[in-house]
């Protein structure tokens, strides 16, 4: 799986690059406060105390909370996808990797960047200003699912008709991350083990009843 490494720009200057630094600072700090508070207490004002960045400097790049926490968000999915190729990339294509997606996204899940967007993501069910500018990001997102999703198929050599790699991506996303939540919001919630056995029970069957039968 290839990797796309951005080459240095010599023509970037000190302030590029201390800007560069300060975003970095505050993506890492809105996803710790998130992690930490919730959306409702994670202000501006929190997060430039938690990044040890002047309250100044943060609303010169995100003016409002709604600004900040979009940024975290595509923030949070570029490391959640990363986290998901590194493990994919371990795994040998075909079948395992096709199977192994289920706990790779999993795994994802479980990053401070996935609780994260999680925390972003039900905030946006109470918070109007949030919901309607969030519609670019989750369009962006939606693409790429859906690219990801069918390249998983067709490395794995199934056979899917238009849209139905990606209706079966969506259910597993929607799965993992419907058990994600409620282990968020229950502690008693238990033991994932089970649910996450009959997704991949769910997977296997979607695998071999779509994987090209070789001709004879």
């Amino acid at each position: 799986m290839s990797e796309t490494v951005s080459k240095p720009n010599p023509r970037r200057g000190p302030h590029a690059v201390r800007r560069e630094s300060t975003r970095l600072k505050l993506m890492e700090a809105g996803v710790r406060c998130l992690n930490t508070v919730g959306y409702a207490e994670t202000s501006t004002v929190r997060v430039a105390a938690e990044a040890g960045v002047a309250r100044g400097s943060l609303l010169h790049q995100f003016p409002t909370k709604v600004d900040l926490i979009l940024a975290v968000a595509s923030h949070a999915a570029l490391a959640q996808g990363a986290f998901i190729r590194e493990a994919l990339g371990k795994l040998a294509p075909g079948r395992e990797r096709f199977m192994g997606s289920i706990d790779a996204t999993w795994g994802a899940l479980q990053t401070p960047e996935g609780r994260a967007l999680l925390q972003i993501i039900v905030a946006t069910h109470h918070d109007p200003e949030l919901a309607a500018q969030i519609a670019d990001f989750a369009r962006r997102f939606d693409e790429g699912l859906s690219r990801g999703a069918q390249r998983l198929a067709d490395a794995a050599g199934l056979t899917t008709d238009q849209g139905e790699a990606l209706d079966e991506r969506r259910f597993v996303l929607a799965t993992l991350r419907g058990l994600a939540l409620e282990m968020m919001m229950h502690q008693s919630a238990g033991s994932p083990d089970a649910i996450l056995q009959r997704l991949r029970a769910s997977r296997l069957r979607f695998y071999e009843s779509h994987l090209k039968v070789p001709r004879t």
